[in-house]
């Protein structure tokens, strides 16, 4: 086609296709006040706070009650030390010889040995003074 073709031939209207369907749309619902909101993230907080508070003093009130076990346990091993040097100082052969002789004890003059199979006593039997 010419240019002079095309300037003189009729313009199609477009053909309209199907027209959109309009719908009824509702308008959006009035917004909540967010009071409650931020009521809720307060408490929350508070709650949060409040509880990290009472953890934090439980945990100081256990700290001390072990540094006062620990006080405790410190004094009572000192007392079972003193204990077990009195106790080896009692059981040495020294202290046991004076303590027999405060009693009236003799020393043994020999070791004897009693066999309860054969019920006598093996070794040599000797008379002792007293």
């Amino acid at each position: 086609m010419s240019m002079s073709a095309r300037a003189t031939a009729p313009l199609q209207a477009p053909v309209p296709s199907r027209a959109p369907r309009l719908q009824i749309i509702r308008a959006p619902e009035a917004s909540r006040s967010l009071v409650p909101f931020f009521l809720l993230c307060a408490g929350i907080l508070l709650a949060s706070l409040v509880g990290a508070l009472l953890l934090n003093t439980a945990m100081a009130v256990s700290s001390y009650r072990i540094h006062d076990q620990q006080i405790r346990l410190t004094l009572l091993q000192e007392q079972q030390a003193e204990l077990s040097g009195a106790l080896e100082s009692l059981g040495s052969p020294a202290a046991l010889r004076d303590s027999a002789a405060g009693l009236g004890m003799v020393p043994a003059e020999a070791t004897l040995y009693v066999s309860i199979a054969s019920q006598s006593i093996l070794g040599n039997v000797e008379p002792g003074e007293g």
